[in-house]
């Protein structure tokens, strides 16, 4: 019953703060902004003015908002549904207050925007206007939509005050013309993070805009089901190995005790799994960085790397561990610590993957205050755990995990060697250069000579099969990772000045990546592979542009959200011509059929 009490505490926690984040969001928006709309006369003209009055402290993002923020958008409509055009003044530049070292525009309070209808008459009204931006304090950022109206003039349009005659006039007729800018010498750029982003201003299409998030509630709904693939997802299959390890440790138990064990397991692993995805939030909030930026840390990878080699030398024999010791009969001085700390360790391994539904969910997010961003991570938590509270509500779903016997040992170690492949993934990706080409041999060895060793007693037919087997594979690893001629490749390296010249004149296809992203690489292996660029690329005339995130890159990361993500993989499709600024953005998975279906279209 104590179980399923902390079950239900932690759904209700949720709903209690999607509610909070509901209320906090709406109150704040209402008492920081106030909007005033007014009409003038410009000769044949109706110009608009929307005047933004915010708190103190308070601002909002331009329009070309910099390299982060959202930007503010004013569209508007007559009463024949004709659009208005739209002017937005020079933002303010300033250091962000979320990463100081980015630059952005913001305005403040006082701040005027234009809406212009050209030859309007008396059917141009009832004008409808709508507002949408993100209103920002030091310490938190609240979205605001505002739904504006003007009905006709009381008094005509003739009757209207003169616009020319107003103190903003030669502010709005200079937004109207280009303005010659003096050359501005570059500010000294001590290191890449110190460098301001290219300001991008893009209005980005899905390919599945029905999975993009329109508000709190389809994020949380979101959130739980792509928490729930993410049990699934090649970042997670470590950790989901630990799980069933310590899962089979149970069997051994007398039934009412193993029923025990096995539910206060689980509810221990979820509260990890919770704590850990509130950590992430505070952390991803309050720097701005994108999900699995954290991987971008030599140190952070290399230390992962070395708790999961030490939890796979464990399952050998060779040491036990205080906290987290995983072996078959071993019994934890601490339990509950160790399903917790399990439960952190998976979400930790989570965050460098990505899936349906996650990079929609992250990228709106992202943006919100604080009460938004825990409760959405906290939804993505509570899908991530679901099979567990399951498992806590039901426990007699525990009749369907094996019992002991000799082959528990066999499981153990093929744990253990998964754990050590994983470990070695990580630290090559850390150390870079040749590393894999030594670590995935050694792997091999080590794993041939454990099977040497374990086939002595074997009937010879079964362990010269073995054996044969473990050389066979020590091969195929030395082939995988010998030197090779380096290949022309058909794709491109990111450079932001190209990308700019390029930008509308060809066709682009961009492509964010990094060596810590698994879903990346599985994409780069099944769908964007050498073969297919280089077919796509001839038949289609489309350049291809790579976008690595293995380290951080501020220009990559300002475009990457200014195509509306805060997660990869992710990619761009931009089209020549105007159409350039509203690229097609393919989130999280994809397949080559359905990107050769959009290169088709465009020709």
């Amino acid at each position: 019953m104590r179980r399923r009490n902390i079950a239900t505490t932690l759904v209700f926690t949720l709903i209690v703060l999607a509610l909070a984040a509901l209320a906090q969001g709406a109150s704040l928006a209402d008492s920081v902004l106030s909007t005033r709309v007014e009409a003038f006369r410009a000769g044949a003209d109706v110009l608009l003015t929307v005047t933004l009055d915010i708190q103190e402290e308070w601002y909002t993002y331009a329009d070309k908002p910099g390299g982060l923020g959202k930007p503010t958008r004013l569209t508007g409509f007559t009463a024949d549904e004709s659009p208005l055009a739209e002017f937005y003044p020079v933002g303010i530049s300033k250091q962000d207050s979320f990463d100081p070292k980015v630059t952005v525009n913001t305005y403040k309070s006082g701040t005027r925007l234009f809406a212009l209808i050209p030859a309007a008459t008396a059917a141009s009204f009832p004008v409808r206007m709508e507002l949408d931006l993100l209103l920002c304090h030091p310490t938190k950022c609240v979205p605001a939509r505002r739904t504006l109206s003007l009905p006709a003039p009381a008094s005509g349009i003739a009757g209207l005050p003169d616009a020319t005659a107003q103190p903003w006039w030669t502010e709005y007729a200079a937004l109207k013309r280009p303005v010659a800018k003096e050359p501005v010498a570059p500010p000294a750029v001590t290191s890449p993070e110190d460098k301001a982003p290219e300001v991008w201003d893009f209005t980005p299409r899905y390919l599945r805009p029905g999975l993009e998030v329109a508000g709190l509630l389809s994020a949380v709904l979101m959130g739980l089901v792509a928490g729930l693939i993410l049990n699934v997802m090649p970042c997670v299959l470590p950790v989901v190995s630990l799980k069933l390890s310590a899962l089979l440790n149970a069997a051994a138990e007398d039934e009412a005790e193993r029923v025990r064990r096995f539910r206060e397991h689980n509810a221990f692993f979820v509260l990890g799994v919770l704590a850990f995805f509130l950590f992430l939030a505070l952390v991803l909030g309050g720097t701005g960085q994108a999900w699995g930026a954290l991987f971008q840390k030599q140190w952070l990878v290399l230390a992962v790397a070395g708790v999961v080699l030490a939890l796979a030398l464990s399952l050998f024999g060779l040491f036990h561990l205080p906290v987290i010791d995983l072996k078959f009969g071993t019994r934890s001085a601490s339990p509950r610590t160790q399903a917790f700390f399990t439960g952190c360790l998976t979400t930790l391994l989570a965050t460098p993957c990505s899936g349906p539904f996650l990079g929609g969910v992250l990228s709106w997010a992202l943006i919100q205050g604080p009460v938004i961003i825990a409760a959405v991570f906290v939804a993505i938590g509570l899908g991530m755990s679901l099979p567990y509270l399951l498992l806590i509500a039901r426990p007699g779903l525990s009749r369907f995990l094996p019992r002991s016997g000799p082959w528990i040992e066999y499981v153990e170690k093929g744990v253990a060697f998964f754990l050590v492949g994983t470990a070695f993934y990580l630290a090559a990706i850390a150390l870079g250069g040749d590393a894999l080409r030594y670590l995935a041999p050694l792997w091999g060895l080590l794993f041939g000579g454990w099977i040497w060793l374990r086939t002595r007693m074997a009937r010879p037919v079964a362990a010269w099969t073995f054996r044969l087997a473990a050389v066979v594979l020590f091969a195929a690893l030395l082939a995988w990772t010998a030197p090779t001629t380096v290949a022309p490749t058909d794709w491109e390296r990111f450079d932001p000045a190209t990308f700019s010249e390029r930008l509308g004149k060809e066709k682009l296809f961009l492509d964010f990546t990094a060596d810590w992203c698994p879903t990346c690489k599985a994409l780069e292996a099944t769908v964007l592979t050498p073969v297919n660029v280089a077919r796509w690329r001839d038949q289609y005339g489309v350049t291809f542009v790579k976008v690595d995130l293995t380290e951080r890159d501020v220009e990559g990361e300002a475009l990457l959200r200014a195509l509306g993500s805060a997660s990869i993989p992710t990619a761009a499709l931009f089209s020549p011509g105007p159409e350039s600024s509203s690229p097609l953005v393919l989130r999280d998975l994809f397949t080559a059929s359905q990107l050769e279906t959009i290169l088709k279209s465009w020709d």
